[in-house]
């Protein structure tokens, strides 16, 4: 992807927005805290406790990954390099 339609996605990025609908997010946040606050009886620190969890557990994840991923390719050795530039 070249520089100028790169800019071009984040320039239009700005300009594509919509109004939320007072309504729906009235009832989204109902239902949530019914069954949050209501049925399974949890707190708003809990809540918070949770929510901050898996914001840390996904770049913690991603970081462990890439440990294991690295921890498994195979080692090159400066021998194996020094016998493809030697002549037979």
């Amino acid at each position: 992807m070249g520089g100028g339609a790169f800019v071009a996605i984040l320039a239009s990025l700005g300009r594509h927005h919509g109004e939320a609908d007072p309504t729906l997010l009235q009832w989204i946040m109902a239902a949530l805290s019914h069954i949050l606050f209501g049925k399974l009886g949890f707190t708003e620190l809990t809540v918070v406790i949770i929510i901050g969890i898996i914001i840390l557990a996904m770049p913690a994840m991603i970081v462990i990954a890439y440990l294991a991923s690295t921890r498994r390719a195979p080692v090159r050795h400066a021998d194996s390099a020094e016998s493809f530039s030697q002549p037979e």
